[in-house]
């Protein structure tokens, strides 16, 4: 979860393609947006990932704000994803080293194992 305009900043120039396009970014904390030009468009992101094309006065949804909200969330979903993983993993090698636990962190194992393969064949 992004927790502050800096991190959202941040997040922006490290996940959206072609960086080096976005320009004028300004981190508009009283509006909760930060905004800034890419390919000749106008955008602003909330840190709930949510984002809007700026058109005049206007904030819009449009098929460029939707295509990048989705490439901005998969990242983040792909991330916490790995991460409840690996709790899991952890969790589980806890539960192997506990001999009466032993059954059930080989069967939470063996959840994190087919969560894998979907992963790997999506």
């Amino acid at each position: 979860m992004i927790q502050n305009f800096d991190e959202l900043a941040q997040y922006i120039r490290q996940n959206l393609p072609q960086p080096k396009s976005i320009t004028n970014l300004q981190l508009k904390e009283k509006s909760g947006v930060v905004t800034f030009q890419w390919h000749g468009r106008e955008f602003a992101i909330k840190k709930s990932l949510e984002v809007l094309e700026i058109k005049g006065q206007g904030l819009f949804i449009t098929g460029a704000s939707m295509l990048m909200q989705s490439a901005l969330r998969k990242v983040g979903k792909d991330e916490r994803l790995l991460d409840s993983m690996i709790d899991a993993l952890q969790e589980a090698e806890t539960l192997i080293n506990d001999q009466p636990q032993r059954e059930s962190g080989l069967k939470l194992l063996e959840t994190v194992k087919a969560t894998l393969r979907k992963m790997a064949t999506a």
